[in-house]
């Protein structure tokens, strides 16, 4: 059976009570101010008695505090005093990411924020660390690149307030920069991200849909290098020259992760680029001799392969299982896998697999024997995501395959549909009993009934495990 849900630590039971008293007394500053019972500068000089490890953390919780309050309200009072209290100069990482992915603000309260977080970085010399997505701007990227030299990760992808001119001064003042996320900054163009590439010498990662175009554009003729980690050309179709690729390779030594949107000649470049360990392809093309070219040129360096594309083909699946024994991670996204009838694992391929995502979105059909030729051999398996049209998946169709591969390792697992998935309550135990480290389990379009539904997630909760039945 799953394990038992784990005693909730002391320290995050503090820090959600102080959090919670945090956000009471900066709403009962902004919505009764003159009966309130503390000042803002009372909280302040209590909070600058923390250490900024805490501090820093608590930012987080009381974000996670606010974001129950909205979404039962929909008031967004005390959030501004709230980041007016906890932006302390001690503070070396400063996430604000959980004000983009868990609330939506109004514009007024996002420019408030942005006013706070301009005024508050300036005093923190020893930022090193600041994820705002959806919410960063020139302004604060200039006042960062004043007052801030340590900053080495930067994440402000979705911030439409952010253009050329804050990502030059960021460029120019933070010569320790490291990482820096860009998706989807629609203001900034292809100058910016050059002049970026040209400055920041210490340059890892730039997750940015169009840097692999701009790096080959600016900088083919000179004898620049970098020290880039990730090549990524999404934005558009790349269409490189085969001397595209070995230059890249030869400027950039360091490549392990690549982002594509290619063709499957393109596809067939990209051993020029070094031996990279994580391959993602999003292409329109027919796999064909350019992906052999990639896949058994790359071989045994290759560990994560995530593929989306129109058709899979059984020899296709054959030659990668063959040729890379290391892939431990795979995501094929695809209209439809062809000959998958007569696909036969002699039993090594895959073997080392901890996660395999399969959606088949067109057709969404699978085989039996598709499902087999990875389920009965990937004894590894951690995540298990199959989305696509299995009416073949039975309570007893499942119950054999356990008995074969009992998915001991499984922590996620979700089996969907768009139509119909013919397992039952029976098989949410059976896999509860099979899986001892389940953690996760989507239920969705199973032969589930509501009362069933209820039922499990009670006793799941009675009994105290830790698993998530959705």
């Amino acid at each position: 059976m799953p394990a038992l849900r784990p005693v909730e630590r002391l320290e995050h039971m503090s820090y959600m009570v102080l959090s919670r008293t945090i956000h009471n007394l900066a709403v009962e500053v902004e919505e009764t101010p003159e009966e309130r019972s503390i000042s803002v500068e009372e909280l302040i000089q209590c909070v600058e008695c923390l250490p900024a490890m805490i501090i820093e953390q608590l930012i987080t919780k009381v974000i996670e505090t606010i974001h129950v309050t909205i979404s039962r309200t929909r008031r967004t009072i005390g959030l501004t005093t709230c980041l007016t209290i906890l932006l302390r100069p001690v503070l070396q990482r400063l996430d604000l990411s959980g004000l983009f992915f868990r609330m939506r603000l109004p514009g007024g309260i996002n420019d408030k924020i942005r006013g706070v977080v301009n005024t508050q970085v300036a005093y923190m010399k020893n930022l090193t660390s600041l994820n705002m997505v959806s919410k960063c701007s020139d302004h604060i990227l200039k006042t960062i690149s004043k007052h801030c030299p340590e900053v080495t990760d930067v994440n402000i992808s979705i911030s439409d307030l952010v253009t050329d001119e804050g990502l030059k001064a960021l460029a120019k003042g933070c010569l320790k920069l490291e990482n820096l996320g860009i998706y989807k900054c629609w203001e900034v163009t292809s100058e910016g991200i050059a002049f970026v590439l040209q400055n920041s010498r210490n340059l890892q990662k730039m997750k940015c849909d169009q840097v692999g175009g701009v790096i080959i554009a600016t900088f083919k003729k000179s004898a620049k290098t970098f020290k880039l980690t990730h090549f990524e050309q999404t934005q558009t179709l790349f269409e490189p020259l085969e001397e595209d690729m070995a230059w890249v390779g030869q400027a950039c030594p360091n490549l392990q992760t690549v982002s594509l949107f290619v063709d499957d000649e393109g596809l067939g470049l990209v051993s020029k680029l070094g031996s990279v360990k994580v391959l993602e392809v999003e292409t329109t093309a027919v796999l064909g001799r350019g992906f052999v070219r990639a896949v058994t040129s790359l071989g045994s360096s290759l560990q994560t392969l995530q593929l989306n594309c129109n058709q899979v083909t059984h020899e296709k699946l054959l030659l990668l299982g063959s040729c890379c024994p290391l892939l431990s991670v795979l995501h094929i996204s695809t209209a439809a896998v062809k000959g998958d009838k007569i696909l036969t694992n002699p039993g090594h391929l895959f073997s080392a697999l901890t996660t395999l995502h399969l959606q088949v979105w067109r057709e969404a059909v699978i085989s039996r024997e598709c499902l087999e030729f990875f389920l009965l051999w990937c004894n590894q398996l951690e995540s298990l995501l199959v989305k696509a049209d299995v009416e073949f998946l039975t309570d007893s169709y499942l119950a054999q395959l356990l008995a074969t591969n009992p998915l001991i390792n499984a922590k996620h697992i979700y089996i969907a549909s768009d139509n119909h998935v013919p397992l039952t309550i029976a098989s949410v135990y059976r896999l509860m009993s099979s899986c001892p480290g389940l953690e996760s389990l989507a239920v969705s379009s199973w032969d589930v009934t509501e009362d069933e539904y209820f039922k499990l997630r009670t006793d799941v909760a009675a009994s105290n495990y830790n698993l998530a039945i959705t």
